[in-house]
């Protein structure tokens, strides 16, 4: 039981700054906490915005370039599955009263949908390998 809390308190001591031999760099996002009589706060890192923003702005990308429509498309269903997976990380953080890997709830509330969606569309391949519009551009070129 102390080897996930000392992971934990690494994880915690990069993310907040702590021993970083002067550097400060600002790698969290503090949320208060409403309920709290002692003034806490909640922490999310950056990477935990930054990992699945990535998939989620892919697939608005992906959406604009097949014009597809907000229900119709992938982006819309990957942000309702980002907010799915911010309450699933803060149900947990109660449940357990200890500080949860933010990205263990968010990856698959994410890449779930994208992932299915796909699938029962029949567009998971293209989805998986999309070409940047550059590249696509290139070899259309090559070919005429």
């Amino acid at each position: 039981m102390t080897a996930p809390l000392c992971a934990f308190s690494i994880c915690l001591q990069v993310a907040s700054g702590q021993n970083s031999g002067g550097e400060n760099l600002p790698m969290l996002l503090r949320i208060p906490r409403f309920d709290d009589p002692f003034s806490g706060y909640n922490l999310l890192g950056f990477g935990d915005i930054l990992v699945p923003g990535l998939l989620v702005s892919f697939c608005y990308r992906y959406d604009k370039a097949h014009k597809k429509g907000l229900i119709n498309g992938y982006f819309f269903w990957l942000v309702i599955g980002y907010g799915v997976g911010l309450i699933f990380t803060y149900i947990a953080l109660s449940l357990m009263e200890q500080g949860q890997p933010a990205l263990l709830y968010l990856v698959p509330c994410t890449l779930g949908p994208a992932v299915i969606l796909g699938f029962f569309r029949g567009e998971l391949k293209d989805l998986w390998n999309r070409e940047s519009d550059s590249e696509s551009d290139g070899q259309q070129s090559a070919e005429a």
